[in-house]
């Protein structure tokens, strides 16, 4: 059975309201719509470079690789639905003090369940997953989880539904990275040439709990 996973009233992180779906297609997968955002995902800029996926309505949207109509409580709310459990270990302590050498925040990683990521693109066979699209100078690569996060939600306002570091902002974050480590240079994700198609064509976003490869890190 396909199901619809709607707005909830939780979801107005700013003043927009979503306009979009969350479709949960199988036990352990959803779906939902979005577009292809490079240009500010790629400018140098200190936001730049790490929201992979951001609710339009959110403060990240402009810096965003793929901007979406969903909230990021729409989608936290629908893979709840699945039965996964987030992880919620980051504070806003580890973003907020970043600078802050003697602090051991933003040296912690994200937990949660494992999570896989995929990006449809129309008139394409095969889905693209994160090592498909994005170039990572630190090769340490992408073990995504579901970290939730839902308290920051209120003192955020970021709309970051998918984050590549360990983002006490993101729904979906990188356990691969530490805040700490963005701050320090230790990576700085770009996109691969040639293949993601121009900025604005619509794609579809698949999220999937991955079975078997542990519950946190």
């Amino acid at each position: 059975m396909v199901a619809l996973v709607l707005a909830s009233p939780l979801a107005a992180c700013s003043q927009d309201v979503p306009t979009a779906s969350v479709v949960t297609v199988s036990a352990s997968s959803i779906e939902f719509p979005a577009v292809v955002t490079a240009t500010g995902f790629e400018e140098e800029s200190d936001m730049a470079g790490y929201h992979f996926i951001v609710w339009h309505g959110g403060r990240a949207a402009s810096r965003s690789l793929f901007r979406t109509e969903v909230s990021d409580v729409q989608v936290l709310d629908a893979i709840e639905a699945l039965g996964a459990v987030p992880g919620n270990a980051l504070s806003i302590d580890t973003w907020d003090e970043r600078y802050e050498p003697d602090s051991t925040a933003p040296d912690k990683l994200i937990e949660g369940p494992p999570i896989d990521l995929y990006v449809v693109i129309p008139g394409q066979s095969e889905p693209l997953a994160l090592d498909d699209i994005l170039l990572d100078p630190g090769r340490r690569g992408f073990d995504m989880r579901f970290g939730g996060h839902r308290a920051n939600i209120g003192q955020w306002h970021s709309g970051c539904v998918v984050c590549l570091y360990s983002c006490p902002g993101s729904k979906i974050g990188n356990a691969s990275y530490t805040v700490r480590e963005f701050v320090d240079g230790a990576t700085r994700f770009r996109v691969r040439p040639g293949v993601l198609p121009e900025d604005g064509t619509e794609v579809t976003i698949r999220v999937e709990l991955v079975a078997g490869r542990g519950e946190a890190r």
